[in-house]
């Protein structure tokens, strides 16, 4: 069996001893390709029965998928699965499976840091200190004590209440936007569920945290925006596109809020033309609130057992189109989990067991 790496994005960070050795241990075979455009992905994956992606942007369409002869399996190194056509795999009978457990703690503490942030100016302080300033900036909107504040979070899933429980502490009151979501589950994290305009409306701080599809796209739009008060701050640790960035660039010039924070943008990188790059009142981070060593390790496990259990005839642990109908029959994960013989797995320090 042959399975490739698309884009092979960890290279430089941790290289794949690892995988080439479960893979190998497994009668597997592993390619790192670079591949970007949709010809060059149908090209590295041909002949390989599983696909590994990890970038965001690896564009893992319907036209990929409709000429993936040989692909059974399709696993995503991140929580978020928007770049691959689920079903276009699912009617050619290609599980997705993802990592919906990895970097929560990651990307629910970077929210944070740039909450508090935006709140406390701190960049914008340190580069007034570093530019030989003192007493003499003046911020606008004033700085305002954190506590009693409203945080507004959109999404209410894993990193959302990550995120009300590191701030609950802070003194904030918490707003939620949740159409998935039944009340009492929100009132147990402190939450009370709200309708979107409410919460863009009544919110200091909104925090966002939805995936990105078809429906969230441009969620956060201007008409939301503009229901914001001046002195709120809007943060962005999930996709770009799910803000409508022509219209947050457009709000933030105008000063119709105190400022934003974002470690997601619409195009990535961020083009140096892009007007984000030139406002004093935004905060930019470059897709990083997942990355820690302990959450690639988190990813690299979660993703190395899913593809040792579909190789030896299970399920993948996270599957992402549930009623796919895969090629061949398949145990469940439950089963795979209580197998004595697992190669892919941490040892009790949390890091990954080495194999020989």
């Amino acid at each position: 069996m042959n399975i490739v790496n698309l884009d092979s994005y960890f290279k430089t960070v941790r290289g794949y001893d690892y995988e080439d050795r479960l893979f190998r241990n497994l009668g597997a075979s592993l390619v790192l390709a670079t591949a970007r455009s949709e010809d060059e992905i149908v090209q590295a994956s041909r002949g390989c029965e599983v696909i590994l992606v990890e970038h965001a942007d690896t564009p893992v369409t319907k036209g990929v998928i409709d000429r993936l002869d040989d692909c059974r399996l399709i696993a995503k190194y991140a929580v978020g699965f928007d770049n691959v056509d689920v079903a276009a795999a699912t009617a050619r009978g290609i599980i997705v499976c993802h990592a919906p457990n990895f970097c929560a703690e990651e990307v629910s503490d970077h929210a944070v840091a740039l909450l508090l942030a935006l709140a406390r100016r701190v960049v914008q302080f340190n580069n007034h200190v570093r530019q030989g300033g003192w007493f003499d900036l003046q911020v606008e909107p004033p700085l305002r004590r954190t506590k009693h504040r409203v945080l507004g979070l959109v999404g209410f899933g894993r990193i959302a209440r990550l995120v009300a429980r590191k701030l609950k502490p802070f003194g904030v009151k918490i707003l939620a936007y949740d159409p998935f979501l039944d009340p009492r589950s929100a009132e147990v994290e402190g939450a009370t569920l709200v309708s979107l305009e409410r919460l863009f409306a009544d919110s200091d701080f909104v925090s966002v945290h939805t995936p990105l599809t078809e429906e969230t796209r441009h969620f956060i739009c201007a008409r939301l925006l503009a229901l914001m008060k001046p002195t709120s701050f809007i943060v962005n640790t999930s996709r770009g596109p799910v803000i409508d960035e022509e219209a947050l660039i457009q709000t933030l010039r105008e000063k119709r809020i105190a400022g934003a924070a974002l470690d997601v943008t619409e195009v990535e990188p961020l083009p140096a033309s892009n007007p984000l790059r030139g406002l004093d009142n935004v905060i930019l981070t470059p897709h990083q609130a997942a990355t820690s060593v302990e959450s690639l390790v988190d990813v690299r496990a979660t993703i190395a057992a899913s593809v040792e259990a579909f190789c030896k005839g299970y399920w993948p642990e996270f599957v992402v189109n549930r009623d796919v109908k895969p090629s061949r029959p398949l145990r469940s994960w439950q089963e795979f989990a209580q197998t004595k013989d697992r190669l892919a797995r941490l040892d009790d320090a949390g890091q990954l067991v080495d194999l020989h």
